[in-house]
């Protein structure tokens, strides 16, 4: 092909074209028309087209030199280049020709690393998955998110295909997490097209894992949440329906999905439930989302409740609340009497506030009534400033009166310095006056620390007897020769 069409010029008569060659510039451009147009579903080879029509407009017909991305490939018709090459070097042709899986990880740029992924799944086979999701699988970390968004891809492309074949192939897979995994996510896909045949599958093909307790609970919310969207009076009848463990699971998923966009119609349908520990904590999950966005609401709404749903609903309320606004959650409570505050409820908003502010979470919690959990609140406040300012951490706890409360303290204290300091950990685990929390705490921070530097651990047991009993330092003494015997 000529890079080039001689143009008609009026001032050189000399080289006024012939009628045939007229004919052969306006054959060229319908040839132009048809090559490109065979790839019309294409919008960037349309904006392409758009612009060489007006180039040859505008150039009186002279020639146009297409890009790289427009060559003519081998088999004579337009298209991209890298389409349909072999990248592999096996002789197979990769889907849409775009790498292998690893290639496409390394892509610099996310964004375009998520389209190659999607292309790369969608021009998969049925028969090409299999080996395609070890591919992925083991392209990178099981936590990669690009990796989990393709095999997730893969497996929902899969269910709708054959999802005989999908749960047949996870049923081989070696790796636990990643078959349990595969399961949820085509479960999930086949639960969104067909609530019925993932209903048949739970009680046919995963029966033996619907047994299980965490398993059934999490297979049934996922069917739940997904069936919900399409159907929400079914979905919530068959969760209603289930054995107790599932059905706490199936509810949960259905009424977090419906509370996710409409908290108030998840609220109405709560009461449509049977009473019990399943709707409670229903509750309780429909609260904490509707704090988030607008606690004021979520409380009233708490408040109307009655019994076991009012206690749930309110302390979740207020732990969601705290999550992003912790000195309004907690000066709700400090307008609750003193008689009427619960655990749950101090629990939820000092753990959370724990989180953000730890000093400003341990200062409210002193004032709380005496309750495990204040207890439990002032462990998880003191490790996280313990994280912040060891220091401040250590005076303050130190300064508290003698108990539960200042034992708990001391040992998040404990926990939070083992990584960097074991000796000094197990030092503070040495001073809980708790004779049963002491020695578990000094036992487990012993028994980690003599992992790694045996003769340090053993030193400081030796050292420190005192603070333990005569059994336990005999134990611990013995930790080492004990290791050697179970070899």
């Amino acid at each position: 092909m000529r890079n080039s069409i001689e143009t008609y010029d009026s001032n050189h008569p000399s080289k006024l074209m012939s009628a045939s060659k007229i004919i052969g510039i306006c054959s060229l451009f319908v040839g132009l028309i048809v090559i490109f147009s065979q790839f019309s579903q294409n919008s960037r080879l349309k904006k392409k087209l758009k612009t060489l029509e007006v180039e040859f407009k505008a150039s009186g017909g002279k020639g146009i030199n297409l890009s790289s991305d427009f060559q003519v490939g081998p088999s004579g018709k337009g298209g991209s280049a890298r389409e349909g090459s072999d990248k592999t070097g096996t002789g197979k042709k990769n889907p849409i020709g775009i790498g292998t899986v690893k290639e496409i990880l390394a892509d610099r740029d996310p964004l375009n690393r998520v389209q190659r992924l999607m292309s790369y799944v969608n021009g998969l086979s049925p028969k090409e998955m299999p080996e395609a999701l070890i591919a992925l699988q083991e392209s990178a970390p099981q936590w990669d998110p690009h990796m989990k968004m393709a095999v997730g891809l893969l497996l929902t492309r899969w269910a709708a295909a054959d999802s005989n074949a999908a749960f047949a192939h996870v049923e081989q897979m070696k790796d636990k997490g990643h078959a349990r995994d595969a399961t949820f996510s085509i479960l999930r896909a086949l639960a969104s097209q067909d609530p019925q045949r993932a209903l048949e599958w739970m009680s046919g093909q995963g029966k033996d894992m619907a047994k299980d307790g965490w398993m059934g609970h999490a297979l049934a919310g996922t069917i739940a949440s997904e069936w919900v969207r399409q159907d929400p009076d079914a979905a919530l009848a068959w969760a209603n329906s289930l054995p107790k463990n599932q059905r706490q699971g199936a509810l949960g998923g259905a009424l977090e999905t419906i509370a996710a966009s409409n908290p108030v119609e998840a609220a109405q349908r709560l009461l449509e439930l049977d009473p019990g520990e399943a709707r409670e904590k229903a509750a309780g999950n429909i609260a904490n989302l509707w704090a988030k966005r607008a606690p004021q609401e979520a409380m009233e709404w708490a408040m109307t409740l009655e019994g076991d749903d009012k206690e749930s609903a309110m302390s979740k309320a207020l732990g969601g609340w705290a999550s992003s606004e912790p000195d309004e959650a907690a000066s709700f409570i400090n307008g609750i009497p003193v008689e009427e505050r619960t655990d749950s409820q101090v629990r939820e908003v000092g753990r959370r506030w724990a989180s953000q502010e730890p000093s400003k979470a341990a200062q409210w919690l002193i004032d709380q009534p005496d309750s495990s959990g204040r207890t439990d609140a002032v462990g998880y406040a003191m490790w996280h400033w313990t994280n912040e300012d060891p220091g401040g951490a250590a005076d303050w706890i130190l300064e508290q009166p003698r108990g539960d409360f200042r034992d708990n303290g001391i040992a998040s204290i404990a926990k939070a310095t083992f990584e960097e300091d074991p000796s000094s950990a197990v030092t503070w685990a040495a001073t809980i006056d708790n004779d049963k929390q002491r020695e578990g705490a000094i036992e487990r921070g012993v028994r980690e620390w003599a992992k790694r530097e045996p003769d340090q651990a053993r030193d400081w047991v030796q050292k420190n007897s005192n603070a333990l009993s005569p059994e336990q330092s005999e134990r611990l003494l013995n930790l080492e020769n004990r290791a050697d015997g179970e070899k």
